[in-house]
């Protein structure tokens, strides 16, 4: 059985009531978490964005506080983390919002003892993250774009400091 086209679904939407919607959208988020989190998203905090930033913003430090001592883990927890990330990105749909996201775990990342250690599969989670927000500054409207392109600076001059060797060709 194919796929309904989205433009299909939106039109029989029209024929139905507000009550028989609610009905839908309950019965979808019945099924997957996913959909859950996403129709709490659009209820809650879909006008308080401010908000939401920063509930991923604590959960981005809880899950640095709470790193495995084992460098195979960290990295493990933090491909988790940033799935998560992504999904919440997703949610939120906007890219100022998804750059303080980004910034933040990267800040987090450069604080954390983990980011002078040798390992490669961590040194690439890192730079994937900053190879994300530096694509994405230059999209953003010139003073947004102003302000981030500061704070990832700021990012870049602390991680210049944690480790020496890093160079720009590397997230470019």
């Amino acid at each position: 059985m194919d796929s309904p086209k989205l433009a299909e679904l939106k039109k029989e939407l029209n024929f139905h009531d507000a009550h028989q919607l609610k009905d839908l959208c309950l019965r979808i988020a019945k099924y997957k978490t996913e959909n859950k989190e996403l129709l709490h998203y659009l209820l809650f905090y879909q006008d308080k964005k401010d908000d939401y930033i920063v509930l991923i913003k604590d959960l981005i430090k809880d899950e640095f506080d709470d790193l495995h001592p084992s460098i195979y883990y960290v990295s493990k927890q933090l491909r988790k983390l940033i799935r998560i990330m992504n999904k919440h990105i997703r949610y939120m749909a906007d890219k100022p919002a998804e750059v303080e996201v980004l910034l933040s775990f990267s800040s987090e990342f450069i604080k954390h003892s983990i980011v002078k250690s040798n390992f490669k599969a961590l040194d690439s989670i890192l730079f994937r993250q900053l190879k994300r927000i530096n694509k994405i500054i230059p999209k953003l409207q010139e003073d947004l774009s102003f302000d981030y392109q500061q704070q990832f600076d700021e990012v870049i001059s602390d991680l210049k400091k944690k480790k020496p060797a890093f160079s720009m060709r590397e997230i470019e």
